[in-house]
């Protein structure tokens, strides 16, 4: 099946869909029972990075744990600690090469304490609209988040997997079984 280059106006109206896909699966809580971003589909060369988790170009094709499996099982153990985790706000720019995304997550914990982070996302699509590259980034009150949530913190420079390592133990922990592979 050949695939159909976007027009100028296609790929701003799709990026803004794929940015709220990513919004939407978040604010409905529904990336912890496993779903993703509805709108987004990876180019077979598509890459992955972020200072904090590994700071090294991830292919994605290539990487032994999804997209899917690592937000979800993220998702998950977040919401172990913090039960209504998720976005408070959420700011996008869609343009003709891709989106950016800010979007200030925030949770509660059982004694009432909230404690948030902003995550900054940066896509970049192909002329089909699918995702070439993607970049995360996020401030400084993420560690301290995640010394709550999992019980460490980054960033994790060494190798990406180290996190996803450490979100499974947290999940194991909290009784729950889930296999990174």
């Amino acid at each position: 099946m050949t695939k159909k280059k976007l027009s100028l106006y296609e790929k701003i109206v799709h990026h803004r869909r794929m940015a709220e896909s990513y919004f939407n699966a978040y604010s409905k809580k529904v990336v912890k029972d496993g779903a993703t971003y509805d709108e987004w589909k990876f180019a077979d060369d598509a890459v992955y990075w972020s200072p904090y988790f590994g700071n090294h170009i991830i292919k994605l094709k290539d990487h032994p744990i999804s997209v899917q499996k690592s937000a979800h099982m993220e998702a998950l153990s977040y919401s172990m600690v913090f039960p209504d985790w998720g976005p408070v706000d959420f700011k996008c720019w869609p343009s003709d090469r891709g989106f950016v995304m800010k979007t200030h997550f925030v949770g509660h914990m059982a004694d009432g304490k909230e404690m948030g982070f902003f995550a900054y996302g940066f896509i970049e699509t192909n002329d089909y609209g699918e995702i070439i590259r993607w970049e995360t980034h996020v401030n400084e009150d993420y560690s301290a988040f995640l010394d709550v949530a999992i019980g460490v913190r980054g960033p994790f420079l060494e190798n990406a997997n180290d996190y996803m390592e450490a979100v499974a133990k947290a999940l194991q922990r909290a009784g729950v079984e889930m296999s990174l592979y």
